[in-house]
């Protein structure tokens, strides 16, 4: 009777004490509802589901001055259709018209210095090239309407063209033209082309309106030189 009670007192004591020593150890808990936990102690696995409950990662908020933009200026690009203005070099001002007193007329141009000048005559035009000059401004290529003067001229621009500078000059009627350059006080130079006199003004609005329209357009692809005319058709 006495050696049953010290087995019956053994097993109970071993089975408190066992325990406690293993949650001492850092054991892990058995799981809930009474599951034996994995062996080596891992954790147990994550229940279904429990991964579409983790919350996705936060997109980056937008600041709350608003969105950051460089004050880097863009790169400039030429507009199509129109010359790249350089800043080096003889400038050349937008064309001037004044009439002589000897009934004649004259167009001139500024330039900051004298430049060598190539005269091409063809029909109905005169080009003169200004080498290596430049124009200082986009407004320099207007062009200079005359059809309501007594003069030779019907229009006359400033074309830039590779290095050089063309002053191309549309003629509603044969005229001879002379040019020579003029030295300034400033150290500039001004060319002056001359016509002579005759009666060249148009005599009606209506005149004037057909000098405009006849002005040609295709001026700075041919340098001044009108197009080759196709045969009309045979009567």
């Amino acid at each position: 009777m006495g050696m049953g009670f010290s087995v019956r007192s053994l097993v109970v004591l071993a089975l408190v004490v066992v325990p406690a020593v293993a949650s001492a150890q850092g054991a892990s808990p058995p799981p809930p509802g009474g599951g034996a936990p994995p062996p080596g102690g891992a954790a147990p696995a994550e229940p279904a589901g429990a991964a579409a409950a983790a919350p996705e990662k936060a997109e980056p908020k937008t600041p709350a001055a608003g969105y950051a933009y460089s004050d880097k200026p863009a790169a400039r690009r030429a507009p199509v259709g129109r010359a790249v203005v350089r800043r080096a070099g003889p400038q050349a001002t937008f064309p001037g018209f004044e009439q002589l007193p000897d009934g004649g007329s004259r167009l001139f141009v500024q330039l900051t210095q004298q430049v060598p000048v190539e005269q091409r005559n063809a029909p109905g035009a005169v080009t003169f090239v200004l080498k290596g000059a430049h124009v200082r401004t986009f407004n320099d290529t207007n062009a200079l309407v005359t059809v309501h003067f007594n003069t030779p001229v019907s229009r006359a621009r400033l074309v830039p063209k590779g290095n050089d500078l063309l002053f191309i000059v549309d003629l509603r009627a044969a005229s001879p033209a002379t040019f020579k350059f003029q030295d300034n006080q400033d150290k500039t130079a001004t060319l002056m082309i001359d016509f002579g006199k005759g009666d060249f003004a148009a005599s009606t609005e209506e005149d004037g309106v057909r000098a405009v329209k006849a002005t040609r357009t295709d001026a700075p692809k041919t340098g001044g030189v009108p197009p080759a005319s196709s045969p009309g058709p045979t009567p």
